[in-house]
């Protein structure tokens, strides 16, 4: 009867085994935002995050006029006055009449006033209202997400839920209390890491993604087990032993 006892004793920790091993997430692993309150309210802080234009940006610059003759000077499309050009390596862009100007390290905003102080300056155009866009705005997503690779942004400001979204949100396998963010800007690379589940995510700098930022999500240890298969086949040999047990068991009544 002992031995019984002992051997049902084996069956149960061997169950508990393989349970322990098959059960890798929790919900709470898997949720965002575990430490928001319950009901709780925020104030939403205006955001002035602006775009930073960088090298090998392309910009859209529209230039127009009252003279429809001088804003088609401006234009290799015609008087609508669109035309895209490439931040070189020392991030100057060339325009028409006004030769190189400098427009890394500046908004989107101090570009085009510079542009307008430089055309009355010169006299080349009389009330020019000039725009200026980033025509290759995007996002690059990897590590464990559904779809990794790069985002476009067409309308130049997208938050970092909303990029998680547009990658198919984290795989069971993702860290969300470690995400990196790879943001270059002046010449520089700055590392920031986030967690999902802290009060951080709402600040602006990060909430609001900036022209080809980075985030990589870090895999989980269960990533690394699924890789190597030390633990499924942990988990299959203890279910041999259970099952051999139950079987010896029975040779026993």
């Amino acid at each position: 009867m002992k031995q019984k006892v002992r051997i049902i004793h084996l069956l149960v920790a061997n169950l508990f085994l393989v349970s322990l091993l098959s059960s890798c997430f929790s919900t709470k692993q898997l949720a965002y935002f575990n430490n928001i309150k319950k009901d709780s309210t925020s104030v939403i802080e205006p955001s002035n995050i602006q775009t930073i234009i960088s090298k090998n940006d392309i910009l859209q610059i529209d230039i127009s006029t009252p003279d429809p003759l001088i804003t088609g000077r401006f234009s290799s499309t015609g008087a609508s006055g669109k035309t895209e050009y490439l931040v070189d390596e020392t991030g100057f862009i060339k325009l028409p009449y006004l030769g190189a100007v400098k427009a890394e390290g500046l908004n989107k905003k101090q570009l085009a006033d510079f542009i307008t102080d430089a055309l009355l300056k010169s006299g080349y155009a009389k009330d020019p209202v000039v725009s200026v866009r980033v025509t290759n705005y995007f996002i690059t997503m990897l590590g464990e997400v559904s779809r990794p690779g790069n985002i476009p942004v067409p309308n130049e400001r997208i938050t970092l839920p909303e990029a998680l979204a547009a990658a198919g949100d984290l795989t069971p396998y993702g860290r969300r209390n470690d995400l990196l963010l790879i943001r270059e800007i002046n010449g520089k690379r700055i590392y920031r890491h986030i967690d999902l589940n802290k009060g951080e995510i709402f600040d602006p700098e990060i909430y609001y993604l900036q022209n080809q930022d980075r985030i990589y999500v870090y895999p989980s240890n269960s990533r690394a087990a699924t890789v190597d298969r030390t633990g499924q086949y942990v988990s299959l040999f203890a279910s041999i032993i259970s099952l051999a047990i139950v079987i010896y068991v029975q040779f026993l009544k």
